[in-house]
């Protein structure tokens, strides 16, 4: 599978009383009423991408001009990449028996049982990759 390049956001868990979790596609969720955590879903989906090269994958975020400012004026300095992203986290990742796999963290132990930093994170049947609630399409 040809990992290079940018992935977007696809598909957004979002929790439902009813019908417990559910993947929505990014129309259905831009479809949903408005609360403050669709509000919240709908602008991170947006928002968020993959940019995947030889050996890492980023996890970005476009960040809204006026947060920028925000943060200059507090005396903070945000690392933009050319694209006006910023880059929230880095992982190596790896192919092996067809399954793409990212380092999520460190070798450690969970209840006495050692834990594999290495996560699969497809693709699926789709050809997606998935990381936590969001899913991602390669553009």
């Amino acid at each position: 599978m040809d990992m290079i390049g940018k992935w977007k956001v696809a598909k957004v868990g979002v929790f439902d009383m009813e019908e417990g979790m559910q993947m929505k596609t990014i129309e259905q969720v831009m479809a949903m009423e408005e609360t403050e955590d669709i509000q919240e879903t709908k602008e991170m989906a947006q928002a968020t991408f993959l940019w995947v090269t030889a050996k890492t994958m980023q996890l970005r975020a476009i960040v809204p001009p006026e947060a920028i400012e925000e943060a200059k004026e507090a005396g903070e300095e945000i690392p933009l990449n050319k694209d006006g992203s910023v880059t929230i986290q880095r992982m190596p990742w790896k192919e092996e028996d067809g399954k793409i796999l990212c380092k999520m963290g460190d070798q450690g132990e969970i209840d006495g049982e050692e834990t594999d930093p290495w996560q699969v994170v497809g693709p699926d049947e789709n050809g997606m990759l998935t990381f936590g609630m969001l899913g991602f399409a390669k553009e």
